[in-house]
């Protein structure tokens, strides 16, 4: 059986959150991770990684070892934050060292996705088509409309992609301090100055489709990356550092694949009990069943 692969970012420790949020459940016992999960197996992914810490290993293996159905595969890999040189460090190195964690076990193309986002099923359906396909060659990124993607608590940062013609991109500008104001524009601050930006504009929840090629590339990217660092604690290694080499060293192309579902996630306390109404909504609209598994 050939493996379509869903991997997961779950090592973070949460502690905006104030415990481990992965696995904070949202209705029942189930966690907004397990709604991606179950709607990537809707759509025909068969493999699922998670990448934990040490800490957490025990208990993701506990929970998830045994609970889906026979057809899918599900393994477990640490993102360590101990270097082959011995170092070692609190936290979790970032997205990019989590990707390079899956190298071992991952052979062909592959979905990543954070654990504690909601990405919608037709998501995993427009990425599921466009990274299987035996035709592909690009890696692949699901684009969110910015309107979609805010929070009722506050500011939020997002990567606004940039694109060519034919949706291939071009760069991701990082942009912090968005927010939805008293008049319903949507604006981030630049420079003290705030400017209204475009509800439609596609922006990245991290939610990448990548061939195996991209390991290559990100081995060599973390090696200078760790040459150049200058707060050992701190500094993170990050997807987007990847993924901007792939653009300026045109390697290969990025294409956006834009969907209309609505995203939210949970970063802080606060944002709980709207993912949760979120998710009664979509179980009452049987979307998806009481019971997952």
């Amino acid at each position: 059986m050939t493996k379509k692969t869903l991997a997961i970012m779950a090592a973070g420790m949460g502690s905006r959150f104030g415990s481990l949020k992965q696995l904070h459940p949202v209705y029942s016992t189930y966690a907004i991770m397990d709604y991606s999960i179950y709607d990537a197996i809707q759509v025909g992914y068969n493999h699922i990684v998670f990448i934990v810490s040490d800490e957490t290993f025990e208990t993701f293996k506990i929970r998830y070892s045994c609970v889906f159905p026979e057809n899918i595969t599900v393994d477990f890999v640490i993102q360590n934050k101990e270097l082959k040189d011995s170092r070692s460090r609190i936290k979790p190195w970032g997205t990019g060292h989590a990707l390079l964690a899956l190298k071992k076990i991952v052979t062909s193309n592959f979905t990543l996705i954070n654990a504690d986002d909601f990405y919608g099923r037709k998501a995993f359906k427009l990425m599921f088509g466009a990274l299987f396909n035996d035709e592909n060659t690009n890696h692949y990124l699901i684009g969110y409309a910015l309107k979609n993607t805010l929070s009722e608590n506050g500011s939020v940062s997002r990567g606004i992609c940039k694109t060519d013609s034919k949706n291939y991109l071009t760069a991701i500008d990082e942009q912090t301090a968005i927010i939805k104001n008293d008049v319903g524009d949507i604006t981030v601050q630049n420079n003290k100055k705030s400017n209204i930006l475009n509800p439609e504009t596609l922006v990245s929840m991290n939610f990448w489709g990548f061939k195996a090629s991209v390991f290559n590339v990100a081995d060599a990217l973390f090696l200078k990356f760790l040459n150049a660092i200058s707060d050992f604690e701190k500094d993170e290694f990050y997807i987007t550092y990847i993924i901007n080499y792939l653009i300026e060293n045109k390697q290969n192309n990025i294409q956006v694949l834009a969907t209309d579902d609505a995203w939210f996630g949970i970063t802080y306390l606060a944002d709980e009990p709207l993912a949760r109404k979120q998710i009664q909504t979509f179980v009452d609209a049987n979307m998806y069943p009481k019971k997952l598994w």
